[in-house]
């Protein structure tokens, strides 16, 4: 089937992985004892390039789907082009595509489309195979939990990354190679994205996964990914990758591909100790800020003369490296390309940081566009596309759910309350034997807990067995049946012990489950049965067995939201495992201003300094209140950011650090950094598009925004983001009379004047000019070339000169009129 360098190399990996685990052998041969040598040699280098965790997770019946289907695809392709073998083997044959869980799907992904693509080249193939994902899934925002490719087909939705496997699997499962590629953090915004490259023709494209287009390298991100500070692609196979390598995690080489998609520079950081001397081996930090946190874009290891190279895109980098106890940090402003570090660096404490992180401009490589003809068509299939899968939603029901529900009614609140402590993707994407294992293995321990009679019930101790017993929800693992093998696996006696003293079950994890996180892809988790059988896991993975055994015991546990800590329930409170995780002091976070609303990962954030640098709190939904917020920590050293992100990506930050004590309430004070109107404007070219006047007929909108500054509103008629900023005006009106001339008003079409607050408004500026949009295409390229949410209304776009956007804003936000009355006194 594959050369024969090759096929010794599959050979010789795979027993590698016997020798570490013989006692899989036997488990192996089994499972492939129907198969043919070609699909054997399949299966056999899937388990020698796979994580330990889907060694231990996965049966060979599941994994066998994607061997034998990749056999038919290599001895039968669809497609003329010759694919080389480590191209095939990687992102065809591979079952992985990042942090998803795996189901078999490719023999069913490819009876879907094999007709609807025979007879198109790889190309025509790739675009026509999008337009089938996005029938059957499209986006929403959910958890940090990654659905396997069948359950992003079951449920029709998902995140991008969800999306991206999605489709990145629909492609292998015909033979184009596939993978998915991502931003980690965006340097000009607070989020991060993925998306889906096809290899065809001797060169990897791109495309939006779900998110179809007439052509390839097209997609809504185009702009977005040209401010990319890195664009990581993943590899896990043992030989090289011939690509821009950004290093190793774990058992993963992560790729750069920011050359496709930005103008990037080499950048060059020498880390050095205090005598001069070169240190290799160590780890440096390449941050942007994002969610008012610095977060690492990429890792990289130095080499012999202590240098780190990291091709990177034309932003501000926070360089931070720690090694032996020691660290060094700096600004790598975005027109230098080399720093040298010395480690030994003192932090100075308790004084407030002034620092700015500039995101790259706007500067789009791929500017591919397809010809009017292509995108009428394109249009129109995808409204078609959004009418099939509206249908299939429609259809949606999730009856094993109810059924477990009816079949439960014995304990009819338990049950209610033990599927509201699951996640609506949980619950999308159940699996009630799993739930039904879970359920009724809880249940011996309900009389010490819980009360079917309301009035003796009590609430306390009913939400402990619920969340912290019953449920077999611990992080953002995959949910599998784990407690039948947890009680066959220790003694009576050994659980007395775990119940007399919980720190026990932590003891035996760490003298029986040994880490090994060469062979570990760091962002998954080996479940907890999987772990007693392979005795191997990694930190996560033993921190979540511990939970489970503790929960399987009737011991309340969890790992502790804002750090992971692994807890259990001890006289009235969750205490740590280990001690040093013991929350025995604490921090007040008060306001310096009252007229600033302070949003956890929005505009401010604490880490906590580890062996290896910075670690951010999880404080989601923390408000800060007049008298402050207080937050249960351990001793330490801490690090508070806030950030005033600015429409045009950059951030003007502050830092402060600071120590807290044993048994301290240590109070820190936020404060926000303030912006001249200058520093918030922008200067993108904004993409030819046509209104509509009275008579219908088109308007192109370089004409209308010719000369002077124009502002142009997309009204949503009688809602009340729309209804607030056009009161503002209103209030304003005598300013605004002044630059009447000015203002575009949008309309959906001319029914829309008999809304009150419309009419008044035109009423008031009869000199500005009102045009109609559909609100489709306009609104989304707009709002997303302007880098504002299109999915929110109004969408108001301030422009100087044909075409060229200064500022927008969507939605609603208080004191838009006022900002923008500044606008249009602004001296250009």
């Amino acid at each position: 089937m594959f050369s024969k360098s090759c096929q010794e190399r599959i050979e010789r990996e795979y027993q590698e992985l016997l020798r570490q685990f013989p006692k899989l052998e036997t488990e192996f041969a089994q499972g492939m004892e129907e198969c043919d040598e070609e699909e054997k040699l399949a299966l056999k280098y899937l388990y020698g390039h796979m994580p330990l965790s889907d060694v231990g997770n996965y049966d060979c019946e599941v994994m066998k789907d994607f061997a034998i289907h990749g056999v038919r695809l290599w001895k039968n392709p669809l497609f003329r082009e010759e694919i080389p073998e480590d191209i095939f083997l990687n992102y065809v044959l591979y079952h992985r595509v990042h942090s998803e869980s795996i189901e078999p799907c490719r023999s069913f992904f490819y009876e879907k489309l094999e007709k609807r693509i025979r007879g198109l080249d790889m190309r025509e193939a790739a675009l026509e195979a999008n337009y089938w994902c996005a029938e059957e899934a499209t986006y929403k925002s959910t958890d940090g939990r990654t659905l396997s490719a069948m359950g992003v087909y079951r449920n029709v939705f998902g995140r991008c990354g969800e999306e991206s496997v999605f489709t990145v699997n629909v492609m292998r499962s015909i033979g184009i190679p596939a993978r998915q590629v991502y931003v980690p953090w965006w340097a000009h915004c607070d989020d991060n994205h993925a998306w889906v490259e096809i290899w065809c023709a001797g060169a990897w494209h791109f495309l939006g996964a779900c998110e179809p287009e007439p052509i390839l390298d097209k997609g809504w991100f185009n702009d977005a990914a040209s401010r990319a500070m890195i664009v990581h692609s993943r590899w896990f196979d043992t030989i090289s990758a011939h690509e821009d390598i950004v290093g190793k995690v774990g058992m993963v080489t992560l790729g750069n591909q920011i050359n496709r998609y930005a103008f990037s520079k080499r950048v060059k950081v020498t880390v050095q100790d205090q005598e001069k001397r070169a240190l290799a081996g160590a780890e440096v930090h390449f941050q942007v800020l994002n969610y008012a946190g610095l977060c690492d874009v990429a890792v990289v290891e130095t080499d012999r003369e202590g240098v780190a190279w990291l091709q990177t895109g034309y932003g501000d980098l926070w360089i931070e490296v720690y090694k032996d106890g020691k660290f060094a940090e700096t600004l790598l402003p975005l027109k230098e390309t080399s720093c040298t570090l010395i480690l030994g660096m003192e932090h100075e404490l308790e004084k407030w940081d002034d620092f700015d992180m500039t995101a790259p401009v706007d500067a789009p490589m791929n500017k591919q566009q397809p010809t009017p003809d292509q995108k009428a068509e394109a249009a129109i299939r995808y409204q078609t596309t959004v009418e099939k899968r509206s249908r299939k939603c429609e259809a949606l029901r999730f009856e094993e759910i109810e059924q477990f529900e009816k079949k439960h009614q014995q304990y009819r609140r338990l049950t209610e309350a033990f599927l509201a402590s699951l996640s609506e993707k949980d619950l999308r994407d159940g699996n009630c034997a799993v739930l039904e294992e879970h359920y009724q293995d809880a249940l011996c321990y309900l009389d010490a807990y819980w009360k079917e009679d309301m009035r003796s019930r009590d609430y306390e101790r009913e939400e402990l067995f619920v969340n912290y017993i019953m449920n077999p929800r611990i992080h953002n693992e995959m949910l599998k049946t784990w407690r039948k093998a947890i009680r066959a696996q220790f003694s009576e006696i050994q659980v007395a012990e775990f119940r007399e003293d919980p720190r026990k079950i932590w003891a035996y994890i760490e003298e029986t489950i040994k880490e090994n996180p060469e062979k570990e892809h760091r962002v998954l988790v080996t479940t907890p049965a999987a772990c007693l059988k392979l005795g191997v896991g990694s930190r996560m993975s033993r921190k979540t067995l511990f939970v489970a055994v503790a929960r399987t015991f009737g011991i309340p546990a969890r790992l502790n939201p804002m750090d992971c800590a692994m807890e259990y329930w001890k006289e009235g409170a969750f205490v740590a495992v280990e001690p040093e995780k013991e929350k025995t002091s604490s921090i007040r976070v008060l306001a310096a201003d009252d007229s600033v609303v302070w949003n956890y990962e929005q505009n401010w954030s604490i880490a906590k300094e580890g062996e290896q640098g910075y670690q951010t709190l999880d404080l989601s939904g923390e408000k800060v209140a007049r008298e402050g917020c207080v937050i249960s920590v351990e001793p330490g050293r801490y690090r508070l950011i806030t950030a005033n992100r600015l429409p045009n990506g950059n951030v003007f930050a502050k830092r402060y650090l600071f120590d807290v004590t044993q048994g301290e309430e240590k109070q820190v004070t936020l404060h926000l950094r303030d912006a001249e109107l200058g520093d918030m404007m922008e200067n993108i070219k904004i993409l030819p598009f046509n209104l509509k006047d009275e008579e219908g007929r088109a308007v192109e909108a370089a004409a209308l925004t010719e000369g002077e500054k124009k502002i142009l509103f997309w009204l949503e008629e009688a809602k009340e983001p729309t209804e607030h900023i056009l009161n503002e005006l209103f209030e304003r009106r005598t300013e605004f009379k002044k630059y009447e001339g000015s203002l575009i008003f949008v309309l959906r079409n001319q029914k829309v004047h008999k809304n009150a607050t419309i009419a008044r408004c035109i009423e008031t500026f009869p000199r500005a000019a009102v045009y109609y949009d559909d609100f489709m295409e306009n609104v989304s390229t707009l709002g997303r070339r302007m880098y504002v949410d299109p999915e929110k209304l109004p969408l108001i776009v301030v422009t100087c000169g044909s075409l060229n956007g200064v500022y927008a804003t969507s939605g609603y936000n208080v004191g838009t009129a006022d900002l923008l009355l500044r606008i249009l006194k602004m001296e250009v």
